[in-house]
């Protein structure tokens, strides 16, 4: 199977967490990744976590995680590719509060759904099991649901 989504949207997530501080910093980097009208789903359960639709709500959800959160340590596990236009990132996120000081980390499945080489769909899940239901499959882990990592560094 091709990897050319897998290609697209690694360098998206080695940059994660430097998306910038300024609104025109934030929105550069989403206009390069998000379709115009893209929709982003972050993790529920994180601190006001919500929809967002379109650029301008991308980059204000970003901006107000980056006040809250600070940086953010980011690793890739595995990038798998689903299908002709979706790709499955299972890593590793660990930041801490700026105020709070409260340690936020564990595993994340980011699902990524790609059109003309940008992202116009792409939710966050804590689950490995959510993730898959997200993409249309069925299964608890990558092997019931007849997916195979490719290594990282592919």
């Amino acid at each position: 199977m091709s990897r050319e989504n897998v290609k697209i949207v690694r360098p998206w997530l080695e940059t994660f967490g430097t998306w910038g501080t300024t609104p025109a910093e934030v929105l550069a980097k989403v206009a390069r990744i998000y379709d115009r009208d893209a929709d982003y789903y972050p993790v529920r359960k994180f601190p006001e976590a919500r929809p967002c639709h379109g650029h301008d709500e991308i980059v204000q959800f970003i901006l107000g995680y980056n006040a809250a959160w600070g940086s953010v340590e980011f690793a890739i596990r595995d990038l798998i590719e689903v299908g002709d236009d979706r790709v499955l990132a299972c890593g590793s996120l660990h930041t801490e509060g700026l105020e709070s000081h409260l340690p936020l980390g564990g595993e994340i499945y980011y699902c990524m759904w790609l059109r003309h080489g940008r992202c116009f769909r792409e939710e966050h899940h804590l689950t490995i099991r959510g993730a898959l239901h997200a993409l249309g499959l069925e299964g608890q882990t990558l092997e019931a649901a007849g997916l195979t990592a490719a290594r990282p560094e592919e």
